[in-house]
């Protein structure tokens, strides 16, 4: 798609960005506040009638840890949602380019993001997208979870990262996203893919199971109460996960705060080295199963 300068008044479109689920996105300049902002163009109302519900939700949300909603508005190409722009790299990015992140670095963003969507979950919104690539560090260290892109009634998500009960396309909710989350706390404090040596899936019940990689076999160095918390996130189970982000925030920081009393409860040092580092532009083998 092209756009003019000049279609879409008060704003000046500067640069193409990439296409979504939401639509065609650019970066833009805000004239009144001469501000970069990300410009998308929705798919037409009729069409699509569910993104520009979840867009209205989008555009109220207001948090710190949230990527915010600016404006939008109806041009000569349907209606556009304005949201800030945000530069820095996303937790994908900082782990293929350096490895695993400091553990109590992990946790401080792990909990910038349960915060955030506690405050969706809130405002009735799921993420249904949470991803090493939907949560961006921005400059100034500043945490940010974007690319909300589902409520309680979708199944959209990178396969990667998603919940158990997602991936067989049942309904889900708030426990679906603290499991992405618990994936994605895996992967900052390991480097690598919670599956990357997992054992086969097993199926019990008529229902396909599958166990990440202890935390502390990958990573020895990490506490013992960070492990148990990141696997009672990625409980197989959802019944067995936090039953709430607001329960989710509470346990990081109190697990965070255990941490600041250095209390050393960690295996002895000949238990091995430490954190395995992620080769750069390593990728997860990909599982089929049949």
């Amino acid at each position: 798609m092209t756009t003019s300068r000049n279609s879409i008044p008060g704003y000046e479109i500067l640069s193409d960005v990439g296409a979504s689920a939401w639509g065609e996105s650019f970066k833009a300049r805000q004239v009144s506040l001469d501000r970069m902002v990300r410009l998308t163009l929705l798919p037409p109302k009729d069409q699509a009638p569910h993104i520009h519900e979840l867009a209205r939700r989008n555009v109220r949300l207001t948090h710190p840890h949230l990527i915010s909603g600016i404006d939008m508005g109806e041009c000569a190409r349907g209606t556009y949602l304005v949201t800030e722009w945000i530069e820095g790299p996303s937790i994908g990015e900082i782990v293929r380019r350096g490895g695993a992140i400091a553990e109590e670095r992990s946790l401080e963003i792990a909990l910038a993001a349960a915060q955030a969507l506690d405050h969706a979950d809130r405002g009735g919104l799921e993420h249904g997208n949470v991803t090493p690539e939907s949560l961006i560090v921005a400059k100034g260290g500043n945490p940010k979870l974007r690319g909300f892109g589902s409520d309680r009634k979708s199944t959209l998500s990178d396969d990667d990262w998603r919940s158990p009960e997602r991936k067989r396309g049942e309904p889900v909710e708030i426990r679906s996203d603290i499991y992405s989350l618990g994936a994605v706390l895996y992967y900052m404090l390991a480097g690598v893919h919670p599956f990357e040596d997992a054992a086969p899936p097993a199926v019990i019940d008529g229902v396909v199971v599958e166990e990440p990689v202890p935390l502390r076999e990958v990573a020895r160095r990490i506490h013992p109460n960070v492990e148990a918390l990141v696997m009672r996130m990625m409980a197989p189970a959802p019944d067995d996960r936090f039953t709430s982000a607001a329960s989710l925030v509470e346990e990081l920081e109190g697990v965070r705060s255990k941490l600041s009393e250095k209390v050393d409860l960690r295996r002895p040092k000949s238990a091995g080295p430490g954190t395995r580092r992620a080769r750069p532009g390593r990728s997860r083998r990909t599982r089929r199963r049949r």
